[in-house]
């Protein structure tokens, strides 16, 4: 009995591959999700959390624009329904903002549990820590997603074309490996500053203003649109919405997915290359039980 479980243990700590990561990221995930769920008021935060940037744009926008549509608007973006196009673009910042903070931060929240150290001894990859909070954030920032459409559609007037909801998918499939990239390079942050707060919301902040969430690019300083060619966000709200109020019909859809890729390929090796070296630093000083 003793030699079957030793060997049983040793078995699962040599082994390795694609589906024992895939494994050890959903379980993570899954712990994360019964931290959460065991906080009601976690639970009234991420019910009510997409609406918060949503309806005061809203407000906002019926007191300019004194109606349900814009002419400035159809000049800048081509379209007169502002307020589909505000719904539509402000949906991902949930997402956003999930990937960003509750990724980057993951390593810190396992620090600040005293598990860190545990988990960087266990047979996966130390990228797969991170990967599992961010499967994690992906499943909370989605939902918040599809409950804002969907309360978009059914009480605000917000139409959305079904023939373009797989192809939208596919975009924010994109637009997540740029974002993961970002994500590393918080970690790394959050590692070697350990309250890094400041910089993550300054990252994370600059991301949505060059964004066209919920205004068109144009409407930005010109050294500010500059930049905002060069964020995966930029491309993939335009994208996104791009499908969701045209269809298959959206015609900007070869520049935007070039677009993407090249700047997830800059991103995620940028990001992965910093997190390596970093976590290596990291261990190598004994800070990992460094508050």
């Amino acid at each position: 009995m003793a030699y079957d479980e030793s060997e049983s243990f040793r078995r699962m700590w040599t082994r390795k591959g694609i589906r024992s990561e895939i494994r050890a990221a959903w379980a993570i995930s899954i712990n994360i999700w019964k931290v959460e769920l065991s906080y009601p008021l976690s639970v009234l935060w991420f019910v009510v959390m997409p609406f918060l940037w949503f309806i005061p744009m809203l407000i906002t926008g019926s007191a300019v624009a004194g109606g349900s549509q814009s002419v400035v608007l159809n000049d800048l973006a081509g379209t007169l329904d502002w307020v589909t196009y505000i719904a539509i673009g402000t949906s991902i910042i949930g997402l956003t903002i999930s990937l960003m903070w509750g990724t980057g931060f993951s390593l810190r929240r396992e620090q600040n549990s005293g598990t860190l150290e545990t988990l960087m001894t266990t047979p996966m990859g130390k990228p797969t820590l991170v990967w599992g909070s961010m499967l994690h954030n992906l499943q909370h920032g989605g939902l918040g997603v599809i409950l804002q459409l969907a309360a978009a559609t059914m009480f605000f007037g917000v139409t959305l074309n079904v023939w373009g909801i797989l192809p939208a998918l596919g975009i924010i499939a994109l637009t997540i490996i740029g974002l993961q990239g970002l994500a590393f390079a918080i970690t790394c942050i959050v590692l070697l500053a350990k309250q890094g707060w400041m910089i993550v919301e300054f990252i994370t902040s600059g991301l949505l203003l060059v964004a066209p969430m919920a205004y068109p690019i144009a409407v930005l300083p010109p050294i500010l649109q500059y930049v905002s060619q060069a964020s995966p966000l930029t491309w993939s709200t335009e994208a996104f919405r791009g499908f969701l109020m045209n269809g298959l019909a959206y015609q900007g859809v070869v520049q935007a997915v070039i677009a993407l890729v090249i700047l997830d390929i800059i991103f995620f090796a940028f990001g992965a290359l910093m997190f390596k070296y970093t976590e290596r630093f990291v261990r190598r000083k004994g800070a990992l039980e460094q508050f």
